[in-house]
């Protein structure tokens, strides 16, 4: 076990942007290669199911809004899956924005609560390129050249009496037929999530 030393880079990313407030900070935003088109044109969304990997990323496992054979799902479900319909959830079940303004977040120092300071950031030579340097030890920065879009559910009690009715069944499902060892707690309901069509980390 890494523990609280753990330097890994993915580990420090998440670890550093986490306390600016904006979600869990994925080192490695892009869906697998390998799952469906349809999800992977789309890429996490609200209803996902699945668990952190150890190099950064989001393991899809199923999504609760699908049905199991959409294409999404491909049938790849728990047994008695069924599925959370949008209508459970109220009126206006997601709130969107479409113009989250921030351009660059920067990890923040753990007692002062102020961003570290950052000594550049510009357009690199000719390029599109920005240049970033820390005085800290250690940092954290996350670029969206193009913003990004905001995506909550509101309807979050629906979602935790849903989770709580199924989770065993996720489980099993997962750790059985799946085999993938995952321990109580480390299964995630996707409940909200920022996307952008262009990003960099460091």
């Amino acid at each position: 076990m890494q523990g609280i030393h753990d330097q890994r880079a993915h580990v420090a990313y998440r670890r550093l942007l986490a306390r600016s407030g904006h979600g869990y900070p994925l080192w490695i935003p892009e869906p697998d290669d390998t799952l469906p088109q349809e999800y992977r044109q789309s890429g996490i969304s609200i209803g996902d199911v699945g668990l952190l990997t150890d190099e950064g990323g989001f393991d899809f496992i199923f999504n609760v809004h699908a049905s199991a054979d959409d294409s999404v799902n491909g049938g790849n479900v728990p047994a008695n899956f069924v599925p959370l319909m949008w209508s459970e959830l109220g009126p206006r079940p997601i709130r969107l924005s479409s113009a989250i303004v921030w351009k660059s977040i920067v990890s923040r120092n753990d007692y002062l609560h102020t961003p570290h300071r950052v000594w550049k950031s510009r357009l690199a030579g000719e390029g599109f390129g920005l240049e970033f340097s820390t005085s800290r030890t250690q940092a954290a920065i996350l670029t969206l050249p193009t913003g990004a879009a905001r995506e909550n559910a509101t309807n979050l009690s629906v979602y935790k009496e849903y989770a709580a009715q199924h989770a065993k069944s996720w489980y099993r499902y997962v750790n059985g037929e799946l085999g993938r060892c995952a321990t109580n707690g480390t299964l995630y309901l996707i409940t909200g999530c920022d996307k952008t069509d262009s990003w960099g980390t460091a």
